[in-house]
Formats: structure tokens, C-alpha cells, sequence
């Protein structure tokens, strides 16, 4: 949980391995259009504690008073937290593995500083982010080295529209 702390001061510096002085990522090609941000009620079910509809997606604050939220990257299911303080999407080198990404630590450079030194990872794209019955493509991300949780950072959480904590529950909705 410590490094995660550190992680989240430390993505801010994952801007630059991105390059020069440009936009944070460079210009994207726009988000594929979506109708919604989740079509199917059941679809986070596995998530337990997340509730996909067409307004949205409610996820509601784990015992660990963590936001959680279980989506697929490039179809493999991957449990996130949900950090709004992260620049990009961060995975774990299993989670990025199991997705299909070739995971090679000879790419590793210094991309995040913690307390305990720098962060090592590598930028990757993900081709697709299912939620629900919808998904995102083209999504900037770093797989990190010695993660221990992967997380939702603004990569997606911009694309999505709106998210708002509602007491106990975070609110992503689509944008309108």
C-alpha cells in the first residue's frame, strides 16, 4: 500500500517519458464512440461491489476505503483501483502478461520517483478497455515494475465523461 502512495506522486513524471514538449501523450486519436459507458446491468458483476447501467457505472468504497472496479484489457479481466490522481493507466507486469502485452524489463527506464528511489517501467498502448458492453481503444499506459495493483488513472478516466464521489460510492458517467 506504501508504494502505491508513492506511485501516485510519482505518475506525474510518467508525462515525460512520453517526450519533448507536447501534450502529456502526444495528440490521440479520438476515443471510438460509445452510447454509454456499460449497457449490461450484470456486467461487473464480478467486481461485487460495482454496478454497471446505461448512466454509468457505480462503484462502491471497498472495506480497504479503496475504489476497485474489475474490467478487461484486451479481454483478459483485470482488477483496477480506481485512482484519479494517476496520470495513465498503470499495470502490473502479470496483468500486463496476461493481456498479451510482451512484457521486456531490458525496455524498463526510470519513469515515476518515489522515497525509495525511481520507478521503473515502460510505456505501452492497450488496444482495448471493456467496461460493460462498451470499451475504449487506443489507451495510453505503463506497465510498472514490482506493482502490486494495477490502476484506472486519467488515460480513461478522462475519456469517460464525469466521475464523482456520491459518500460511499464513486460515479463514472458517461460524458452527455
Amino acid at each position: 500500500m506504501k508504494n502505491i502512495g508513492f506511485l501516485l506522486i510519482g505518475l506525474f513524471a510518467v508525462a515525460l517519458a512520453f517526450g519533448g514538449n507536447r501534450a502529456p501523450f502526444g495528440a490521440s486519436p479520438p476515443p471510438e464512440p460509445t452510447a454509454a459507458i456499460a449497457t449490461s446491468p450484470n456486467a461487473g458483476a464480478a467486481a461485487g461491489a460495482s454496478r454497471f447501467t446505461p448512466e454509468g457505472i457505480t462503484i462502491a468504497r471497498g472495506s480497504d476505503e479503496q475504489f476497485h472496479l474489475d474490467l478487461a484489457v484486451n479481454g483478459s479481466s483485470t482488477r483496477f483501483l480506481v485512482d484519479t490522481g494517476a496520470d495513465v493507466v498503470a499495470l502490473t507486469e502479470a496483468d500486463a502478461q496476461r493481456a498479451g502485452i510482451a512484457v521486456d524489463p531490458g525496455a524498463y527506464r526510470p519513469i515515476l520517483r518515489t522515497a525509495s528511489g525511481e520507478g521503473m517501467g515502460m510505456p505501452v498502448k492497450l488496444d482495448r478497455l471493456e467496461m460493460g458492453t462498451s470499451e475504449l481503444r487506443n489507451i495510453d499506459a505503463v506497465v510498472v515494475k514490482d506493482l502490486d495493483t494495477s490502476l484506472l488513472g486519467q488515460s480513461v478516466l478522462g475519456r469517460i465523461g464525469r466521475v464523482e464521489l456520491r459518500g460511499d460510492a464513486m460515479v463514472l458517467e458517461p460524458a452527455r
